[in-house]
Order: structure tokens, then C-alpha cells, then sequence
């Protein structure tokens, strides 16, 4: 599946990824957010266009998700011993208010 930027994406832990949409059919509210990732949200800058959303404490009890931390290392989003935990949402910077 070929990523888009102006698109919004569920990264889950296992590997599979999903289109997703908001609710309102323009951004995400908060609620919907902390559905997908499971908890509270955590913003990850991956460029001046594009965020990921992680679980804040995701790394206390999920496990290592592999495709959303090569994300966000191509990105140089994290440090090169950090990695992503849980289920994560890509979506351009716009998509959350």
C-alpha cells in the first residue's frame, strides 16, 4: 500500500495498515484519536506537513510497533534508539484540531 500525504492512516502494532477518515469528514477530534491509539495521544512531528499520533504511555504496555517506527526514523522523528509502541495514526498536521 503506497502512502499518501494528504491521507489519513491506522498503522496497527501487528502491521496492518488501514485508510482511515474523521468522523466530520475534515479533522480529528480528540476522542477519536485516543480511540485509535488506545489512550492518551502523544504527537510525533514527522515533517511540516505530516504528524503521527502514539499512545503516550504505549511503551509501559504495548509492544514495539516496527512499521511506524521505520516512519518515523526515515523522518528522523525519533532518536535512533527510540521506537514507536501500540497502534499509530499518520495524518497530515491539518487533520487534528
Amino acid at each position: 500500500m503506497k502512502l499518501l500525504p494528504d491521507k489519513a492512516y491506522l498503522i496497527k502494532e501487528n502491521g496492518e495498515i488501514y485508510q482511515i477518515k474523521p468522523g466530520n469528514g475534515t479533522d480529528f477530534v480528540l476522542e477519536e484519536v485516543q480511540g485509535y491509539v488506545a489512550g492518551f495521544i502523544e504527537v510525533v512531528r514527522l515533517n511540516n506537513r505530516q504528524i503521527m499520533i502514539v499512545d503516550e504511555e504505549g511503551k509501559f504496555n504495548k509492544g514495539h510497533n516496527v512499521f511506524a517506527t521505520a516512519i518515523a526514523d526515515l523522518n528522523k522523528a525519533i532518536r535512533g534508539n527510540d521506537y514507536i509502541a501500540g497502534d499509530a495514526v499518520i495524518c497530515p498536521s491539518a487533520m487534528l484540531r
